[in-house]
């Protein structure tokens, strides 16, 4: 069964389950704890995966000449989609607006803000750059960034230009291969995590109950996630690629990282099927998926950006009672683009962390009302890492596209 096809199966099941012991406080806490587990299943299986992955591909991009075209690709996709979807999110606000909803987290005390976010930016600069570069490696948990620097200058010094240097860059391909059957078998098996994942999340929306009273805020956020997926992100994908190919056959070929980063509102744990399943379902060629979609989980954060730009927003109007003017929209959305990029410090606090450094850097107290989001994470949050799932993916197309190495994967061939 294809994996689009078993996700969305698994998910049906996680509802079902829903409905029948939602009520049970057992229940809630079996699916959180084992959806716990197997979120920190994706991370044991995505950092040696872009390690080893990573430093191949650097290393077999240097000896093509095509590491300036993927590096430009790259950055160029990942700084027109962010900056697109946030201001995307204003638009949406713009024409539509809805007041933020007073969510169960709504009462917490202002200290909770220094538990999850930093005090200053400083703080947060201290923490991207490794030390000690095999402390990195056993100890990193949540964060991709030093484990990619590592990589990449392994994988500089590993092209094969030397016959003495030929046997390493064999291995290390050959650990790659390994790897990517590794994460071949975690998306093929993912569907079973999904379903205690989507339990968990239907189950906390239940009890949250927020959204049933605050259909017009749950429309926003539904209108402007189809409207970035079904047509923002296709048409800039088409044009990129100058309509040489079908981006939709992108969006039900990428489902299961997409549903995957729904329920679990980790990018570490869909990552590994967004890389897989690019190179299996899209035609990508190994070395960019292994090396453009680890990168994305840093810079492909546009998602992320569109929904704190929505969250800030709606913050604003439910505590003003007024509209923002034009000028602050704008401000907004670049403002959360801009810290977008240091979202990944927080995993699985992304839309929370752009929100509250957001309001801090444009110096908007708010009095503690925006700790309203914290009831919400589950939903907020998995929205923002599903567009970004889908950026990693139609990257990833685009990068391989420009290079001329992509090959078409026929539907029977698709896992």
């Amino acid at each position: 069964m294809k994996t689009w096809i078993s996700y969305l199966a698994a998910t049906a099941f996680g509802l079902a389950a829903t409905l029948l012991f939602g009520e049970s406080a057992l229940f809630s806490q079996i699916m959180y704890t084992i959806t716990a587990l197997v979120v920190q299943l994706g991370g044991f299986v995505l950092i040696p995966l872009v390690f080893i992955g990573f430093s191949s591909g650097i290393a077999s991009l240097r000896k093509d000449s095509q590491g300036g075209v993927f590096a430009r690709t790259t950055i160029i996709w990942s700084i027109v989609t962010t900056v697109l979807l946030a201001v995307s999110a204003a638009a949406v606000f713009r024409f539509f607006p809805a007041l933020f909803p007073a969510s169960s987290s709504a009462g917490s005390t202002p200290e909770l803000l220094s538990i999850i976010t930093p005090q200053s930016l400083s703080q947060i600069f201290s923490s991207i750059l490794p030390v000690n570069p095999f402390y990195t490696l056993v100890s990193a948990e949540s964060f991709l960034f030093p484990i990619i620097i590592i990589a990449l200058i392994l994988g500089y010094f590993l092209k094969p230009n030397l016959e003495v240097i030929r046997p390493a860059y064999v291995t290390m391909n050959s650990f790659s291969e390994t790897m990517f059957r590794l994460a071949k078998a975690y998306t093929s098996v993912g569907f079973f995590f999904i379903f205690f994942a989507s339990a968990y999340w239907f189950t906390h929306m239940q009890y949250e109950g927020t959204l049933f009273v605050a259909g017009r805020f749950l429309l926003m956020l539904i209108a402007a996630t189809f409207a970035v997926l079904l047509v923002v992100l296709p048409l800039l994908f088409g044009i990129v690629s100058r309509f040489r190919l079908n981006p939709y056959k992108v969006i039900y070929r990428m489902l299961a990282p997409a549903i995957s980063a729904l329920f679990s509102g980790s990018i570490f744990f869909s990552s590994p099927m967004t890389i897989s399943l690019s190179r299996h379902n899209l035609g990508v060629q190994k070395r960019v998926s292994a090396t453009s979609v680890p990168l994305y989980t840093i810079i492909g954060r546009g998602g992320s950006a569109m929904i704190a730009t929505l969250s800030v927003l709606s913050l604003l109007y439910a505590t003003s009672g007024q509209l923002p003017p034009d000028k602050v929209l704008v401000i907004v959305a670049l403002s959360t683009a801009l810290f977008s990029y240091l979202s990944p410090l927080y995993l699985g606090w992304e839309v929370f962390f752009i929100t509250t450094i957001t309001l801090q850097f444009l110096k908007i107290d708010l009095y503690g009302a925006e700790l309203s989001i914290i009831g919400l994470m589950p939903l907020l949050n998995g929205l923002g890492i599903l567009i970004d799932s889908y950026i990693a993916a139609f990257g990833a197309a685009y990068t391989t596209s420009r290079m001329g190495v992509k090959i078409d994967s026929s539907y029977r061939d698709i896992i």
